[in-house]
């Protein structure tokens, strides 16, 4: 509750931090709308790639334990 009123409260009193990044507003050509589109992208590839290993992991350990107690 306090981060949220804090929240408002910034929003309120300094609404520059409020302005758009240049994906939200800029053209789509421009090269650091590009960048940013493909930074995200890299981004979400990783943490896809990192939780896809863990996962992978857990049903490995699941397989194994399953071998064991036969």
């Amino acid at each position: 509750m306090k981060n949220i009123l804090l929240n408002v409260i910034l929003a309120i009193f300094f609404p520059n931090f409020l302005i758009a990044c240049a994906v939200c507003y800029g053209a789509p050509e421009d090269p650091i709308t590009q960048s940013l589109n493909t930074a995200m992208l890299f981004m979400l590839g990783t943490v896809f790639f990192v939780l896809s290993c863990i996962v992978c992991s857990i049903f490995t350990l699941i397989k194994r334990n399953k071998n064991i107690q036969i």
